[in-house]
């Protein structure tokens, strides 16, 4: 009879014990369900610290004498649902006016690495209709850092950036 008792006893700390580590592992597992729903929500397109380091660029650009010519979409260009392949050539551009005027600067690999970045979150919607980069018209280096700007201003506006 003692040994019956002792046996029920047993198996009722055992149940009440998989229970509460269960209850744990549901609490803990919802908890990094909200966390990583949390990330994934905060990777927004929008970047505002672009806008800046074009600006930062232009004003370098100001003191360097260049005559580059740039491959430059445009809005317009953006507007058709080609949002990706946009981003995608202004960041290879960015990269060639690094190379082209001869000019090491920090403001250039972070707006390349911020280009970058949002080109992976963004999709084409027509995506076989996008021309490559090498079909948009070159303007100079003003008006491809001008285009960029606008471009990148528009998308933070449109996604609503966070302050």
């Amino acid at each position: 009879m003692t040994n019956l008792l002792l046996r029920e006893s047993w198996t009722f700390d055992m149940r009440t014990d998989l229970l509460y580590y269960s209850m744990l592992c549901t609490s803990l597992s919802l908890y990094l369900l909200i966390m990583l729903t949390r990330q994934i929500k905060s990777q927004s397109v929008c970047s505002r610290e672009s806008v800046e380091m074009v600006k930062q660029i232009a004003a370098k650009l100001n003191n360097v004498e260049n005559d580059c010519m740039m491959y430059t979409p445009t809005q317009a260009n953006y507007k058709q649902n080609c949002s990706k392949s946009t981003i995608t050539c202004f960041a290879f551009e960015v990269s060639v006016l690094s190379v082209e005027i001869q000019v090491e600067s920090l403001a250039f690999r972070q707006l390349q690495r911020i280009l970058n970045r949002v080109t992976k979150r963004l999709q084409d919607e027509m995506e076989m209709k996008c021309p490559v980069c090498e079909l948009y018209k070159e303007e100079s280096t003003k008006t491809f850092l001008n285009t960029l700007q606008h471009i990148l201003e528009q998308m933070n506006a449109e996604r609503i950036c966070a302050p």
